[in-house]
């Protein structure tokens, strides 16, 4: 009788929760009805993740291809809604970590926020503007991706991972042309220099880290897992036509490395008897050619358009740079506090600088030397790790893949962009997992 009743109690309970967040549901959709609809959605796939978290997995990688706090410019609480975006994927996938454990060996990374943690609190010089609130919340936003790192997949959930972060681009773009015949989103950007930039469900620079990111795990993928190079070839002509239509000069300079690598291989291959691949190279020279052709009067426009003193124009980066700079020279060694970077431009800067454009100078701005040598040579750590289990044959792709990530980061926020750092450590993570479990056995390299 125990036992029955105990069964009998627990979908009672359940039920009850369920219906009382329902209504709590109801009565805030007359007040934030996309909001409503938001939090009834992360409802049901909480629900859905309790009994199977594999699958939810899916869709919370899925969402990374929209840039939420764009689209929809609401708030909650004061929470903005890229805080409640992540705070809701963190949810999620809890069940996932629980089921599946984590690999604690890749928390470096945490490790290293922890540290510029204690900095801010015990000795850095506190921006007047910065609080503690703003700098936990920087804490939690910086060390959620990582986490993702650290999830013990299956090996075939972590395979339809790294597919679906080659398609992400693509959902992207499919996503923004609804979103712009619902005239809820405008799929082209066009910048005041007459340069038009597709993008999607994003911003421009949002939208290109998606493409960067599918075409260089699609070059290593091909290598690494020859079976579904089709598909892979498919989705890394797609997503170069997408980031060139972005007109985003970032990503495609730090890809040079890997492209002309990729290039050299094929060459070299060929030369040793693989006719075929006479195919993918010319198509990859026809498509490179095709898109500097079409894209030259936008990156002309966007790189010429006005005179500065570099003669290159980036976007105001130089400028930016060096507000930074000049704003911690007298706080070098722990910074101006974790989340300091976010409101330190008074207005003299264009508002698009929130942050830097830069990841060393944020670092080094939010914790001075000793904070962001820690960060970044925590990434080492883990980078180095991996690259010790990837096969032979895609180590040098590996090592350039890194290289361009390192690269990216003087040029754009690759850390503190959801678009860029949650799809790059889930797809660390199911790189790790492909080259450390038997295809037969799920048994893990600890």
């Amino acid at each position: 009788m125990t036992e029955l009743s105990l069964h009998v109690k627990k979908p009672v309970y359940y039920s009850v929760g369920y219906l009382g967040i329902a209504i709590v549901m109801g009565i805030a959709a007359v007040y934030q009805p996309l909001i409503s609809l938001m939090g009834m959605a992360v409802l049901l796939l909480l629900a859905l993740s309790v009994r199977n978290p594999e699958i939810v997995s899916y869709p919370v990688l899925i969402s990374t291809a929209i840039s939420v706090n764009y689209i929809i410019t609401a708030s909650v609480g004061g929470l903005e809604i890229i805080s409640l975006y992540k705070l809701g994927i963190l949810i999620l996938l809890v069940p996932c970590m629980l089921q599946n454990g984590l690999r604690l060996k890749f928390m470096y990374p945490i490790a290293a926020f922890m540290l510029m943690l204690f900095l801010t609190f015990f000795f850095s010089d506190w921006h007047p503007r910065l609080t503690t609130s703003l700098t936990v919340k920087a804490f939690i936003g910086l060390t959620l991706p990582f986490f993702f790192l650290m999830i013990k997949w299956k090996r075939e959930t972590a395979q339809r991972h790294i597919q679906i972060i080659c398609l992400l681009p693509l959902i992207s773009v499919a996503t923004g042309i609804v979103l712009q015949l619902a005239h809820l989103y405008s799929f082209l950007n066009v910048e005041f220099t007459g340069a038009v930039r597709v993008q999607g469900a994003n911003i421009a620079p949002h939208l290109a880290m998606l493409a960067f990111l599918g075409i260089t795990i699609g070059l290593m993928e091909t290598k690494r897992d020859p079976a579904r190079a089709k598909f892979y070839y498919c989705t890394l002509a797609s997503n170069f036509a997408i980031l060139i239509a972005t007109g985003t000069r970032g990503p495609i300079l730090a890809m040079l490395a890997m492209a002309a690598y990729y290039f050299y291989d094929m060459v070299k291959q060929y030369i040793k008897g693989k006719l075929i691949l006479i195919v993918p190279l010319v198509c990859s020279l026809a498509l490179i050619g095709g898109a500097v052709y079409v894209q030259w009067d936008n990156m002309t426009k966007r790189s010429f358009e006005r005179q500065t003193g570099t003669g290159i124009d980036l976007s105001g980066r130089t400028e930016a740079w060096t507000y930074f700079l000049k704003g911690v020279q007298d706080s070098p060694l722990a910074g101006r506090g974790l989340g300091a970077v976010t409101v330190a431009n008074d207005g003299s800067l264009y508002e698009g600088f929130v942050v830097p454009h830069n990841e060393y100078i944020r670092f080094y701005y939010d914790a001075g030397y000793t904070g962001s040598i820690a960060l970044f040579l925590s990434l080492l750590i883990v980078f180095v790790m991996i690259y010790r289990v990837i096969p032979s044959k895609i180590k040098v792709y590996y090592a350039t893949f890194i290289l361009g990530f390192f690269l990216y980061s003087f040029s754009d926020n690759t850390l503190s962009t959801v678009q860029f750092i949650i799809p790059f450590c889930w797809y660390l993570n199911g790189l790790y997992i492909q080259s450390t479990t038997n295809p037969k056995k799920e048994e893990v390299i600890r």
